[in-house]
């Protein structure tokens, strides 16, 4: 009985392979197999609305069309604010500069209008300014503090000399911005820890901010 059982399976499978006969549709059923005339249908997929397809390519390329305007006007607010501080300082590279500004605000979630104003205030947008303590810099990064966590996580960094680079003291100034803004209770708190409690920096600070944010909406009118 049950090698009859058996050879009934391995044929029933045969059929199920190669082709389907009438016979083997049966048998199929017989044993608790689905017949392929009976099987349940694959639900069709409903074909996108091309209106709507339309509809939502448009939107997202006017979303990135404003993103866009609100990056270049936030660029130039920051670079004419750089070149007013830094006389010496060319077009180019105070547009160069507001990018790397840009770039590390948007990595590390911070303001960029504030960073701008940190490094007016801490250095008056020279790259190559280095205080009497150690700090190095357009955004004046503290080497003697910060040295271990930077040659840790940037290993082409060695010396203090190092971080005198522009893209790469932003880079560098902001992460800690943001680390020391996490920390405190608020911004005002994050940018006394990185002034050492400096509280007339941070005052003056928060009037470059406003400021920037006044050039910022005329540029964006402008555009």
């Amino acid at each position: 009985m049950k090698f009859s059982l058996m050879a009934r399976y391995f044929f029933a499978c045969a059929f199920f392979f190669f082709g389907f006969s009438p016979a083997a549709r049966a048998e199929l059923e017989y044993y608790g197999f689905p017949s392929p005339s009976k099987a349940e249908a694959r639900p069709s997929v409903k074909p996108a609305d091309p209106v709507l397809v339309k509809k939502n390519a448009q939107a997202v390329a006017l979303r990135a069309k404003e993103l866009e305007k609100r990056r270049q006007a936030q660029r130039k607010s920051i670079s004419n604010l750089l070149s007013r501080y830094n006389r010496k300082l060319s077009k180019r590279m105070a547009l160069d500069y507001a990018e790397y500004i840009l770039q590390a605000s948007e990595k590390f979630q911070q303001d960029p209008f504030v960073v701008a104003a940190m490094i007016v205030n801490e250095s008056s947008a020279r790259h190559d300014a280095v205080s009497k303590g150690g700090d190095y810099g357009l955004m004046q990064v503290r080497w003697r503090v910060h040295r271990r966590s930077i040659t840790k996580k940037y290993p082409h960094i060695r010396d203090a000399k190092d971080i005198l680079d522009p893209e790469y003291n932003v880079l560098i100034g902001t992460e800690i911005l943001a680390r020391y803004h996490a920390s405190a209770e608020d911004l005002k708190g994050g940018l006394l820890r990185y002034s050492a409690g400096n509280r007339k920096l941070a005052d003056r600070i928060f009037a470059v901010l406003r400021g920037l944010q006044d050039s910022y909406h005329e540029h964006l009118r402008t555009l």
